[in-house]
């Protein structure tokens, strides 16, 4: 068996018994005799090969399956907790179990619809080889501001993804300053030759801790902004919560006033107009000022009185 293969078969019994916390021994088997991995038509997963499969997962992704032998034998993730906490196991288990349910019912395939994502992706492998091995990169990136492609190069730091574009983010090298370019717009990459060596304090969700969104600006301060939201739209914010920091400070059946602390960047007023009429800023005075005066050339561009 490949490689790959095994690797995907280990998702999918961490995934089946992640999302079945508390599952037996014989609805594995009968999981297993569904899936679209199970190549050989097997009728089970065999004992061996499971108990091979499960100190593999302990190994490859530090998640540890146990067995609660009181009562029916059942296994569970014994640190869930932590894949719960971390956003890439948790991403790669979603994604992986998606994509397993889309190759177990072909036929549903024309009642699903996709989000297209930018050509952009076409880089992402190649970025994270460069960040891997700590290559310095050479890029040609046009903006959509300039008609021309410019050369810049630049140490790779992290990933985001943010509004289905994939940016990276690092240290370019011509102006000893962090930048952030999105994948889509790169025509191509080089490696230079050169090596980096990333800051030892350098935290990638720390850099954005701050901020809503992939704009960083250390200049704007910190704000603590209370917004109310009203007809409904509440709810979507409260699933969805604009950032971490996000808490809901009152409610009533018709609104709900919430609080978050953060950078404010375009990004985060984009987000705010989203909701148009059915977000207020409340505070401080001058986002308020600041969306008012966004609202204001709104209505100067339709020539509404």
């Amino acid at each position: 068996m490949v490689k790959t293969d095994l690797f995907k078969r280990y998702l999918w019994l961490v995934e089946l018994i992640y999302r079945n916390d508390g599952i037996t021994r014989e609805e594995i088997n009968r999981q297993w005799s569904r899936s679209h991995l199970n190549g050989d038509h097997e009728c089970e997963l065999p004992e061996r090969t499971f108990h091979r499969h499960k100190l593999a997962i302990k190994d490859l992704f530090e998640i540890e399956i146990v067995c609660d032998r009181h009562g029916e034998k059942t296994y569970h993730i014994l640190n869930r907790d932590e894949i719960d906490n971390d956003e890439m196991k948790t991403c790669l288990l979603n994604n992986f179990a998606f994509n397993s349910l889309l190759l177990e019912n072909r036929d549903l395939k024309h009642r699903i619809v996709f989000e297209s994502n930018p050509s952009g992706n076409k880089f992402l492998t190649t970025i994270m080889e460069m960040m891997r091995d700590n290559a310095v990169i050479s890029l040609n990136y046009q903006s959509f501001h300039m008609t021309d492609a410019a050369r810049h190069v630049m140490e790779p730091y992290c990933l985001k993804i943010y509004k289905q574009r994939w940016y990276v983010i690092g240290r370019r090298v011509e102006t000893n300053t962090m930048r952030t370019f999105a994948l889509d717009r790169i025509k191509n990459i080089e490696r230079t030759g050169d090596k980096f060596k990333i800051p030892e304090n350098f935290d990638a969700e720390a850099y954005f801790a701050d901020y809503m969104g992939i704009t960083v600006n250390e200049n704007i301060r910190k704000e603590t902004i209370q917004f109310l939201a009203r007809n409904g739209q509440q709810h979507y914010i409260r699933s969805l919560p604009f950032h971490q920091s996000q808490r809901e400070i009152s409610q009533d059946e018709n609104q709900s006033i919430f609080e978050i602390e953060v950078r404010p960047t375009q990004d985060l007023f984009n987000e705010f107009l989203r909701f148009g009429k059915d977000l207020i800023i409340l505070a401080p005075t001058w986002i308020a000022d600041k969306m008012r005066s966004i609202c204001s050339a709104m209505k100067t561009n339709y020539n509404l009185k």
